[in-house]
């Protein structure tokens, strides 16, 4: 057996239903799960049908079985906190006794656990649930499911969603989740509700749920709890609800589950209408499709009767409602302001004029102050008011992948600028209304940007916009200049393509500077605005050149390829990258390491997952802070930029070229227009070439650092950037 931090223990907990469903699930187990991987931890609650014996004569047969034989029936809390008790591996998995795996399911179910640190709970899809983890596969059965079940796997491989709630029939966490959330809530008796409780109690400790798509357990479904009378069941139901509303605040509906559904088909419907071109649309999908929103409303409407018919829970206003609320206001916006004619937009735009009239208004909170802009203003330090200030509205989270934005906004509040960037928390962030996250630079929640007129003086204020869809900010925030950023052809932005060419045109012409940040860009602008355009490439942090100074060590996810060459290449992995090419490198190289560090996106997902099961000298690792990446970038005999050449890509200043730089290590790049600007520059023209160029590269006796590069480097820091930028602003004033 692998070392006990290596494997996984699963927790099976049983309660009688020895031949009906305890004896198949284990079997199912023992032959469908890699021996040597596990531990299998087997709890009875007091079972009075030979379950108890039936597991001593298991853990007799292997030795990889542990017990917990209770006397009384401790209810699913409490026998599986004693199962968890008992686990020694790095991951557990909760599995209900009425379920049965398949082949592969392991792996499939740790995957995303391994890969992730922000997943805390994994869950697979299967035949009977509450939720969305539910799938309906014709003809499926528990004697058929592994051949049924395989097909729609294999199509779904790699594919996984975040969800609010999982169900507790198999799920699982890696060790330092349950040991920071500790174990199951067992106020709640026999069970129910400890399941969501645990899910809110996760997620509260900023760990993300996820559902695999391509890991599937049949599950026969509550075979305990359907012997209960319908009396008894509904009288514990409502126990365990009411106590579920006392800890969290907050009511638990069947309508919520409903409004997880639908949140679930949105992201995959949106995936498809953004896959394909309108006039290519499936009738059937845009029937549905020009249905949906109304449908939401619906939804929430019937959510909202729901809550209204629980009396006395004293629960807070429901999370769906709150998420509710703002979806329906992009959807009026949008409706109303982005598509509308000239008088419904002027209609609309009055409409929130008078709310935020009487919300802002002297006197309409106590205090004098709305509660939200005291908020703010409570939040944001004095210095706002007098500083001269820079408001990044929100695009990319601060603490996720640090790119273009974060890095304008770093430099401009290192050049002494009080600087506010806005965050949506899509990703990474936690920000209720602002955080300092260096000297002069704090986060703000974008939904106070309303607000910020209380903290900042409209003549000492710059917006700078960093995409089109920004614009919806400019009839209320203060400012005395507004810059917009051109950074990336339109087309790579997730936004509604009529939408997003009418914003940028708007803003083009609005803006009093326009920063661009590759020539290609710099070639499509209309000739009317390239007197205000400046071309402002990406560039490196003075920081990140320190860090790579200072950086002595060994990269340990590194450190077993002592002595092989590494090829590296850090940033998005998604559909720019030339994957044949990489799969080339593996291949003609096979001594040297290809390292991929970075998100990988879902399109991709499956065919980077076949590279490094066909390569095995393929490592894939996950993103990092960008100070995180130097140990990596030191350990790198190569650095790569393998991008497909096309008009995107060409049109692209790769951040990460600068920060190659920094390092002084050879540079090896297809043929893009903003890579072969630099002369030291290796230029792969062909797969074959750039091949080549690596092996030439590999074949020097010694490689140092080249100072030619690293002067590059120096000559080329953001803080350059924003003397650039101020210099400029300052002229045209």
């Amino acid at each position: 057996m692998k070392n006990q931090q290596e494997i996984t223990s699963i927790v099976v907990l049983a309660y009688n239903g020895l031949e009906e469903v305890t004896r198949p699930c284990i079997e199912s187990i023992l032959k469908n799960t890699l021996r040597g991987s596990y531990e299998l931890v087997l709890v009875d609650n007091a079972s009075s049908d030979g379950t108890a014996a039936y597991f001593e004569a298991l853990r007799a047969q292997y030795d990889h079985v542990t017990l917990c034989l209770n006397q009384q029936n401790k209810g699913y809390a409490g026998g599986n906190n004693d199962g968890m008790r008992l686990a020694k591996g790095a991951y557990i998995v909760l599995l209900n006794n009425d379920t049965l795996v398949p082949p592969g399911w392991l792996d499939r179910l740790l995957g995303l656990l391994k890969s992730n640190e922000n997943v805390g709970l994994v869950g697979p899809v299967t035949n009977s649930a509450g939720n969305e983890q539910r799938i309906e596969i014709p003809g499926l059965n528990e004697s058929n499911f592994e051949q049924r079940i395989a097909p729609y796997l294999e199509r779904q491989h790699g594919q996984w969603f975040t969800t609010e709630r999982l169900g507790f029939y198999c799920v699982a966490m890696k060790r330092t989740v349950m040991e920071g959330v500790g174990f199951l809530d067992e106020r709640f008796g026999l069970g129910m509700f400890e399941d969501d409780d645990y899910c809110i109690r996760v997620r509260n400790a900023g760990y993300a749920l996820a559902v695999i798509e391509d890991c599937f357990v049949y599950h026969k479904g509550s075979v305990s709890f359907g012997k209960l009378s319908v009396d008894s069941y509904r009288e514990l139901f409502e126990k365990n609800r009411s106590l579920f509303t006392r800890l969290h605040g907050t009511q638990w509906s069947f309508s919520d589950i409903a409004l997880g559904y639908w949140e679930k088909f949105n992201a995959d419907l949106s995936s498809y209408r953004h896959s394909v071109d309108e006039a290519n649309i499936n009738p059937a999908i845009e029937r549905v499709l020009v249905r949906w929103e109304n449908f939401h409303h619906l939804l929430v409407q019937v959510h909202r009767a729901e809550l209204a018919g629980l009396s006395g829970t004293g629960a807070k206003e429901s999370p769906t409602i709150k998420r509710a609320k703002w979806k329906i206001r992009w959807h009026h916006f949008r409706r109303n302001v982005m598509r509308g004619t000239w008088s419904e937009r002027r209609k609309y735009v009055a409409h929130i004029a008078r709310r935020l009239k009487h919300r802002l208004l002297p006197g309409s909170a106590p205090g004098g102050l709305h509660p939200e802009v005291q908020a703010l203003v409570s939040a944001v330090p004095a210095p706002a008011v007098e500083m001269n200030v820079v408001i990044f509205p929100a695009t990319v989270d601060y603490s996720y992948m640090t790119q273009r934005p974060q890095q304008l906004a770093n430099a401009f509040a290192d050049a002494g600028y009080f600087v506010i960037y806005g965050t949506l928390n899509h990703v990474s962030d936690k920000v209720d209304v602002a955080q300092q996250v260096r000297p002069n630079l704090w986060l703000v929640n974008e939904r106070y940007f309303s607000h910020l007129v209380h903290v900042v003086h409209a003549d000492k204020a710059i917006y700078y916009c960093m995409w089109p869809n920004n614009a919806k900010h400019l009839d209320y925030l203060p400012y005395s200049s507004l810059l917009y950023d051109y950074m990336d052809e339109l087309s790579l932005l997730d936004l509604p393509p009529d939408e997003l060419q009418r914003d940028h045109q708007y803003m083009l012409e609005k803006a009093d500077l326009v920063t661009v940040s590759a020539d290609r860009l710099m070639e499509k602008l209309p000739q009317s605005v390239l007197p205000k355009a400046l071309l402002i490439n990406n560039a490196v942090s003075r920081e990140f050149i320190k860090a790579v100074e200072d950086y002595e060590g060994v990269a340990d996810e590194l450190a077993p390829f002592d002595g092989r060459p590494v090829l590296g290449y850090y940033g998005a992995i998604a559909e720019w990258l030339d994957f044949d090419l990489i799969e080339r490198l593996a291949t003609d190289l096979p001594d040297a390491i290809v390292v991929l560090v970075g998100p990988v996106s879902g399109a991709v997902s499956k065919r980077i997952s076949n590279i490094t099961k066909t390569h095995m000298n393929v490592l894939l690792l996950p993103p990092r802070r960008q100070l995180e990446l130097v140990p990596l970038l030191k350990r790198f005999d190569v650095c790569m930029i393998p991008f497909v050449k096309n008009p995107v890509t060409d049109a692209v200043s790769p951040v990460k070229l600068f920060e190659y730089f920094s390092a002084g290590k050879p540079v090896v790049t297809t043929e893009l227009a903003e890579c072969v600007k630099y002369p030291p520059i290796r230029i792969g023209k062909s797969p074959d070439a750039f091949i080549d160029e690596v092996k030439r590269i590999l074949a020097a006796p010694h490689n140092v650092p080249n100072e030619m590069l690293k002067s590059v480097a120096l000559h080329n820091t953001w803080r350059h950037r924003v003397t650039q930028i101020v210099g400029v602003c300052k002229a045209h004033k």
